[in-house]
Formats: C-alpha cells, structure tokens, sequence
C-alpha cells in the first residue's frame, strides 16, 4: 500500500521534476487577491518555483524561455474546490484534467469518490505530473446507515460509505488517512451522535470535515462541535427557519425511516417538505447569528451557486453552453445534448428562482461577515462541464455582491487556506509554487475576463 506520506506529495504536486529550463515573464501585470495589481514586473520561474519577481529592466536569465507580458494580466492557477472525478464514468479522468488546465484550473478538490474508483486519476497523476492539475480528495462521502449514493437508484451512483454508532469510526478514518485523504466530508444521513464522534476523530488527526450538515443535528452544534466546511450552503435554509427546533425535530423523526425508504429518497422527501417552507419563514436575527458563528469558528463555505442555480439560470438551455460539450468523450456529449435539450423545454419554477434569489443573499451576507467562501462547481454534476463552470461560479460569485479581487481570493487564496497551504500556494510571490494564469484581458475590470486566458502555467509547466 502506498504510503501517507507518498500519496500527499504525489496530491499536491511537488514531485521532483528533472531540473527544468526557466521561464521568464516580462512586463507584465500581476494580480492576486493579498497585493493587488502590481505593473511593469517580471516573474522568474524555475524547477516549480516563483524564484524572483522584479522590474521588466531586471530581466537577464539565460537558457530561459521569455515571456512577453505586455498588456497581459497575471494571476495565481484557479482552483475548483468541488468536483467529482467519478461521478459520470464516461467522463474519464483525462477529459477532466485537459478541461481544468485549459480553464486555467491547476488545483481541484474531489469531494466525494471510492478510492478504488479514484485509483486510476492517481496513477496517472503519477505517471504524468508536470501536465496535470494538483489533486485533493475526501475519498468516499462518508453518510449513514441509510446512505443516499450506494448506486442503487438511478442518479445516485456509489460515492459513499455508510456508518453508525456501532462502526469504528477511528478505524475508518485511520484508513481513509491511509489512502492519502487530506480531509473528510460528510452527508447527510448520519445521526447526531455518529457525526460527532466523526467530528472528533478527524480533529484528533487535523482534518477538516466539510459536507452536507447531517439533518439529525442543529447546525449551531455542529459549528461548535468542530465543522470544517459546508457545501452548497445546504441545511442553512433549513437552520435559519424561525421554527428551526421544531422542523428538526420533525427531520429526526422522519429519518427514524419507518418506511424503509432508500435514503436518497428519504433526503428528498424531508428537503420537498422543509425547505421553501423554511426560505418563506427565515428568521433574520437568527441567521444573522448562525453566520456569525460560522465566521467566528472559521467554517469554510463552497456555496457552488451553479449548481444551486440549476434550474434557474439554465445554462444547459444556452446553445453556446452547449458547444462546451463537444469536448467531452462522444457518448458523454450525446447524452448531456439530449439532456439539455429536453430540459430546456421547461420553464424554471417560481421554487427554482426563489432558490436562486436565497442562495446569492445568503452568500452576500455571509461574506460581509467574513465567513471564508472557496470556489467550486460540483462538475460535472448538472451539465456543468469541467474547467468551464469553474467561470461561471466566479460570475454568480461577483453577482452576488464579492468584489473581483474577492472573488479571485476565493479560486485562490482560500482554497489553500483550507489546508492550510496559503504559504505555498494562491498568491504570486517568491518561493510560491508557479501555478499560474496569463489572461489577455484585466480581471478586475470584469471577472468575465478570467475566461480570456493566453497561457496556463501549471507546476512550472506551460500547458
């Protein structure tokens, strides 16, 4: 077995390359989200690194490949904090690392895959480093005993592994930690007493557990109690709800699960019967509390407003959307054609744009309270093809009320804070790791402009 040691270093790319040629940027204006825009600098890269950074007079390195920077913008490598590399097998692993990379993509959190599913995307990592993204996984959803994705119902592939109160959860995180995962993530259908003892363990071992917040437990307790993170911002509908103590106490009677329903349709069920309910009885002055304790205790949020936004925005109506899928494997881009297609026949739902509306206020306000909010997309879940919905978040994001410096700051900077990597990675600064994104265009001027990309340097590689 692969050690723990050997897994994190093959994740977060610092392989040891053959001693590369440099690369020397010239005249060229960096922007990241810790300096602002800085003009007229040159970047020297070498064996991986941010070696110098000066005036464009000061560039003389020999054997070096140069770079003109002229009326170009450069920006720290972007990551998507939530995909899933397993989720649709038809999209292969190399599909999804060409997307990223093309997007300017060069790190990507998994949140959710069986390791032996994600083994493949790992060797070829491996066997490829210096023309692939840096990879960070979660290994499988860890959910309850009535998990949702056992890829036993159509949607609903086999993500995840099941505990309770009888499981050895120490044991399972020893393992999962032996498999070379850097944190962990939760779902939904644990019980109160599970996930805390989850919440534990991980701490014990320096994971941060992000996820769905179980439904079996208030979301105040959860903070306190150690979450790390939470996607989608899912279940603080439900938190936020003026009658919030009573509605979980009808969830943890329903998940009691007297029917013997799967538990992707038991999640469905109690979702349908709470959560507009809950948007149309929020209660401000305890919301406002609830995201004041997520900024307090530092709980990460990945809101993925695209895929919150599904069925409001539509972008698979959008024939130009459409023409993304053409880099994907052929029976991939059939499908999701057909998909799409007979998707945008229908309208979006008053429920749909109520969603939407909640879901970009929300976000607004957790950021004015300085809750850290990270990029991620949950690709290729709901047509959002690889690499390209990462932009589209980055656009919900600034709709939302972030700044453009605030929205690279969460494709950047906060992405490695998770790990606790922000001294390597996120900004352009000597002895950073030179992932990098040349754009043709300034993205503070319009966030759109992140998606004009003249050259990705990823790992010290031109791509």
């Amino acid at each position: 077995m692969k050690t723990k040691i050997r897994l994190f270093t093959l994740l977060i790319g610092l392989q040891l390359f053959s001693l590369q040629a440099g690369i020397v940027i010239e005249n060229i204006t960096l922007i990241d989200a810790k300096s602002g825009a800085r003009n007229g600098q040159t970047v020297f890269i070498e064996n991986g690194v941010i070696q110098s950074i000066g005036n464009a007079s000061e560039s003389n390195v020999e054997n070096s490949q140069i770079i003109d920077g002229n009326g170009k913008y450069l920006i720290p490598g972007l990551w998507d904090a939530h995909v899933h590399l397993t989720f649709i097998p038809e999209i292969d692993h190399e599909t999804h690392f060409k997307l990223y990379l093309k997007n300017g993509v060069t790190s990507i959190r998994d949140t959710g895959a069986i390791i032996s599913k994600l083994q493949p995307s790992l060797n070829f990592i491996e066997e490829n480093p210096s023309t692939t993204p840096r990879l960070f996984y979660a290994g499988p959803l860890i959910d309850g005993a009535d998990r949702v994705y056992k890829g036993m119902e159509p949607g609903f592939p086999n993500l995840s592994i099941g505990i309770d109160e009888h499981s050895n959860i120490r044991g399972v995180v020893d393992g999962l930690m032996a498999e070379g995962v850097t944190f962990l993530k939760s779902y939904e259908m644990l019980t109160r007493e599970t996930y805390l003892e989850l919440l534990s363990v991980a701490q014990e071992n320096g994971l941060r557990v992000t996820g769905h917040v179980p439904l079996s437990i208030d979301l105040e307790e959860a903070i306190e109690a150690g979450l790390g993170g939470m996607q989608h911002v899912r279940n603080m509908d439900l938190a936020c709800a003026k009658d919030a103590d009573n509605l979980l106490g009808k969830r943890q009677n329903s998940l009691e699960n007297e029917a013997s329903l799967a538990g992707s349709a038991l999640r469905t069920q109690i979702h349908s019967a709470q959560r507009y309910y809950a948007i149309d009885n929020t209660d401000d002055e305890r919301c406002l509390r609830i995201i004041k304790k997520l900024s307090a205790y530092g709980v990460f949020q990945t809101p993925t407003l695209t895929i919150n936004t599904f069925d409001s925005r539509r972008f698979y109506a959008d024939s130009k959307w459409r023409e993304t899928y053409r880099e994907l494997p052929e029976s991939a881009k059939n499908n999701w054609m057909e998909g799409s297609l007979s998707l945008a026949k229908i309208d979006a739902t008053e429920n749909a744009i109520k969603f939407d509306a909640w879901s970009l206020s929300l976000v607004n306000k957790m950021h004015a309270e300085g809750v850290k909010i990270l990029a991620g997309t949950d690709t290729p879940i709901g047509y959002l093809t690889p690499g390209y919905s990462l932009h589209k978040e980055l656009e919900l994001l600034s709709e939302a009320g972030l700044s453009n410096l605030e929205v690279l700051r969460s494709a950047t900077i906060t992405p490695a804070e998770f790990f606790g990597m922000e001294d390597q990675m996120g900004t352009i600064e000597v002895g950073k790791l030179a992932d990098l994104v040349i754009l043709n265009e300034d993205p503070l001027e319009s966030i759109s402009n992140t998606q004009n990309i003249h050259l990705v340097i990823a790992k010290g590689q031109i791509q």
